[in-house]
C-alpha cells in the first residue's frame, strides 16, 4: 500500500509544478520576465528537491542503501520530468499549436510514472537480506 501512496504523491506533484505555467497564461497572456524567469527556476529546484527525496525513498526500501540501478532509474526519471514540465511550459506560451502537439508532454508523463515505479518498487526478500541492500546483479551505493 505505502508503494501506491508513494506512487500517487510521485505522479501528483509534477502535475502541480505544470500548472504554474497554465495558471501564470490564465492571468497573464504575456508574462513579465520575472514571472518566466519563475517558471524557468521552478523545475530546477523541484529537480533537486526531487533527486534528494528519490535518494532517500530508494534507500528506505532497501535497507538504507540506494542501489545503483534503481539511482540511475530515478535520476532518468527526473530528467525526463523535467522535458515534461519544459514542454508543458512551450505549449503553454506558443500561439496555435495542434491539439496533437500536447501528446508530446503525455509521453514524457507516461515515461517518468514508469520509471518511478521501477525505482520505487518494493524491494524484494532477498533484496533486503543483502549485506549492501542490493538485489542481484545492482551495485550499492551510499550516500
Amino acid at each position: 500500500m505505502r508503494f501506491f501512496q508513494n506512487i500517487a504523491w510521485d505522479g501528483a506533484w509534477p502535475l502541480v509544478v505544470a500548472l504554474g505555467p497554465i495558471l501564470v497564461r490564465l492571468v497573464t497572456p504575456r508574462p513579465p520576465l520575472a514571472v518566466g524567469m519563475f517558471l524557468f527556476f521552478c523545475p530546477l529546484v523541484a529537480m533537486c528537491v526531487r533527486a534528494r527525496m528519490g535518494w532517500h525513498q530508494i534507500a528506505n526500501r532497501c535497507g538504507g542503501r540506494a542501489p545503483w540501478l534503481r539511482q540511475i532509474a530515478m535520476a532518468f526519471a527526473i530528467v525526463v520530468l523535467f522535458g515534461f514540465e519544459g514542454a508543458v511550459s512551450i505549449l503553454t506560451f506558443s500561439p496555435d499549436i495542434p491539439a496533437l502537439a500536447w501528446l508530446v508532454p503525455l509521453g514524457f508523463y507516461a515515461g517518468y510514472l514508469s520509471l518511478i515505479a521501477f525505482a520505487l518498487r518494493p524491494a524484494s526478500q532477498k533484496s533486503r537480506c543483502a549485506p549492501d541492500g542490493s538485489a542481484p546483479g545492482e551495485i550499492a551505493f551510499s550516500e
